[in-house]
């Protein structure tokens, strides 16, 4: 057996998975709550989008039973159609703004995990780098 001194490492496939699991396994801990936080964040925004959707959808159908009962009254009765109108405008509005957040979210979202994904590219590269 050779004896080692302080400066050298031990030699060996033993030593060398002891110094991998020493060095990546904080490494390996890191990038995990990393993908963690990020599977929270993106959990976070699909709920948003999703609470969006349904107000934009309850919404419209409220703009559309309202222009319904809108036409029903401008054929019936000419003199109190106003007010229909005007709820129609104000659900319609909200519906449009609902679909307009919708749409602007999903556009300038970031891919899913592209932090946790850059780090294991940074890591590949240096892992490249020392072999």
């Amino acid at each position: 057996m050779a004896e080692t001194g302080q400066g050298e490492q031990p030699q060996g496939i033993g030593a060398a998975w002891q110094r991998l699991l020493s060095h990546g396994g904080p490494l390996l801990q890191s990038r995990i709550e990393l993908a963690a936080i990020e599977l929270g964040e993106e959990r976070q925004r699909l709920q948003t989008l999703l609470l969006l959707g349904l107000v934009a959808v309850f919404f419209g159908l409220l703009a559309l039973g309202s222009l319904t009962a809108l036409l029903v009254i401008l054929f019936w009765n000419l003199g109190h159609w106003q007010v229909l109108t005007v709820l129609t405008l104000l659900y319609a509005g909200v519906a449009i703004y609902c679909i307009d957040r919708l749409r602007r979210a999903v556009r300038n979202a970031p891919p899913p995990f592209a932090a946790t994904r850059a780090e294991l590219s940074k890591d590949s590269a240096a892992w490249r780098a020392r072999h």
